[in-house]
């Protein structure tokens, strides 16, 4: 079941063009639970995703049917079913066809944006001062 969930999350965060998940606060779940309220009518607890997405803890099976049709599935049976798949070996060359993404986060691109919009305004007002 491990694999199914994992496969589960990853669908979601698809969905969602979220920064990565590893990244999400309270606030983050507290929205996931409203957008999966509005999209299926069924109400799911922010604590209850927080501690599935850290854990992949489940609490029942109608929490794992409501996120399967979140993510436009019939329910949790329909999602294992239409995500089968076998035993799949990998060897050193298949290892270095996938090489690991660097995610930066996003409030390091901001923090940069911000720094050099104000390094720009200093060497515009020192080129302007030293005339």
């Amino acid at each position: 079941m491990g694999r199914y969930t994992d496969d589960l999350k990853q669908q979601i965060e698809r969905i969602l063009h979220w920064e990565p998940s590893s990244h999400w606060r309270l606030r983050d779940f507290v929205s996931l639970s409203e957008l999966v309220r509005t999209h299926t009518r069924q109400y799911v607890d922010a604590q209850e995703l927080q501690a599935f997405w850290k854990s992949s803890a489940v609490t029942s099976p109608v929490f794992l049917d409501t996120l399967a049709q979140f993510a436009d599935y019939v329910d949790w049976n329909d999602f294992c079913d239409r995500n089968f798949y076998g035993v799949m070996e990998h060897d050193d060359e298949t290892e270095l066809l996938h090489a690991p993404m660097w995610e930066i986060p996003v409030r390091w691109v901001i923090g940069i944006c911000w720094f050099s919009i104000i390094v720009s305004v200093v060497i515009g007002i020192l080129l302007v001062w030293k005339r």
